[in-house]
């Protein structure tokens, strides 16, 4: 039961971080834009301008998403630093077993 219990979390941290980064960077560069403008067609021609609110918003996420990726690779490289320049940033967290 074990196994199976370590089995879903990763998968549901694959899920999290496979599905989640890409979907913040589409809700970021969604923010960006405004609304389309169609012709009388109903094809797409261009987009009008983002609300100020709206683009906050758009940069926030990108915000958030910057810091998650930054978190990310400090993470991988944890082990790294703390060999090299001796920073423990994640202490009680290695991979020492």
């Amino acid at each position: 039961m074990a196994i199976a219990t370590s089995i879903f979390h990763v998968a549901l941290l694959a899920l999290a971080f496979g599905a989640g980064i890409p979907f913040l960077f589409a809700l970021g560069m969604r923010c960006m834009t405004g609304d389309p403008i169609r012709d009388e067609h109903g094809v797409i021609i261009g987009d009008t301008d983002a609300s100020t609110q709206m683009k906050v918003l758009g940069w926030t996420v990108y915000a958030v998403l910057a810091g998650i990726i930054a978190i990310a690779i400090v993470w991988i490289a944890k082990d790294s630093l703390n060999h090299f320049f001796g920073w423990n940033l994640f202490p009680g967290l290695s991979s020492k077993h």
